[in-house]
């Protein structure tokens, strides 16, 4: 039921007030942030059948949620990655913040020790590992933040919302956890600006090129960028420049990772003329390709947790958003993902 005085929208609460990303950014509370991601040549059984992938093949959800654990479950894709962020810590640590720390994030407490001896193998340095059947966890999570010698922490979910460890600036995404919500309290371990260091204080959290996770990603650069735009000039903001689970008889098989883009390292250009107009247009036919893509996987799997099929919820998102999706603008595509994202998490709730 309605609470009153609360005001709504789509049968959702809208806020009077709000304070994000955006704004923390612009208040200096904030530091930005860059995903550097990462393809994968990928194989893995499941249901008595070998499948083969990259991310950017389109699969069922299941499917895409199996490929996805591949890659974090094996060294030869997650290797490169952790060895690339290693690189990237190392760089910090002698040229901006001596102290400067990386976390990687992890499925469960058995994937977070392997990718602990990883970290040893392919870096030569020791990581902390903070699980939650260890009575000595928060311990090492409050050592690890004052010991500035300590390069590496693993975790699962024992750094969230709370935890305070200011001099981490390089991360690793290595659950298969792709809910927006924690993929923004990873992000937000990263983000906080520290007194004393030279702007504009860059993070970066290394990731699987998953649909879901680079839709969650450049969501966060878009915020970004509209701050950026105003506090920076063009030159600093060019220090951005262009580089560019159901697992039923699954067995991981192999795993080969490709460095393929670093979402946030394109920024806008302030030049005018035709070229800035089709960058535009490119950029905007990218952001509405990739919200599409999101919104189909998002369309099966509330298909196959409610019993609707598609037609119907096709029907009911028409009726709220008032577009169809091939017409739909950026908004109505964020409007209709944000109530299958709702349906998925809360059950459906329209009509049958």
């Amino acid at each position: 039921n309605p609470i009153p005085f609360i005001r709504y929208e789509h049968d959702e609460s809208r806020a009077d007030f709000a304070y994000g990303y955006t704004e923390a950014i612009r208040d200096n509370v904030c530091r930005p942030i860059v995903f550097p991601s990462y393809e994968g040549e990928l194989s893995w059984l499941s249901d008595g059948r070998e499948h083969q992938a990259t991310f950017q093949d389109g699969l069922t959800f299941n499917r895409q949620r199996e490929r996805l654990k591949t890659a974090l479950l094996q060294d030869t894709w997650l290797g490169p990655v952790i060895t690339d962020a290693h690189a990237q810590l190392t760089r910090l640590r002698k040229e901006e913040q001596p102290d400067a720390g990386g976390l990687i994030v992890c499925m469960d407490q058995d994937h977070a020790r392997w990718v602990a001896e990883l970290v040893a193998r392919v870096t030569g340095t020791k990581a902390e590992v903070a699980v939650s059947d260890d009575p000595d966890a928060s311990r090492t999570i409050e050592e690890f933040g004052a010991h500035k010698k300590q390069q590496w922490l693993v975790a699962v979910n024992m750094v969230s919302e709370g935890v305070d460890i200011p001099r981490l600036r390089v991360g690793v995404y290595g659950t298969n956890v792709i809910t927006e919500m924690y993929f923004r309290q990873v992000v937000g371990r990263f983000v906080r600006m520290q007194d004393g260091l030279p702007r504009p204080q860059r993070a970066w959290l290394y990731l699987p090129k998953d649909p879901v996770l680079v839709h969650y990603a450049k969501q966060i650069k878009a915020e970004r960028d509209h701050v950026l735009e105003e506090i920076m000039p063009a030159g600093q903001r060019d220090l951005f420049g262009r580089v560019t689970v159901s697992t039923n008889e699954y067995v991981p098989l192999m795993a080969v990772a490709r460095m393929d883009s670093l979402i946030g390292e394109e920024e806008t250009r302030s030049e005018g003329g035709a070229a800035a107009v089709q960058e535009s247009a490119v950029s905007l036919y990218e952001q509405k390709q990739d919200l599409r893509d999101l919104h189909r996987l998002l369309v099966s799997a509330v298909s196959r947790t409610s019993g609707i099929d598609h037609r119907r919820l096709n029907a009911e998102l028409i009726a709220r958003t008032g577009s169809r999706v091939d017409q739909a603008t950026v908004e109505q595509l964020k409007k209709r993902i944000q109530l299958l994202e709702k349906w998925k998490e809360r059950g459906y709730d329209g009509k049958r």
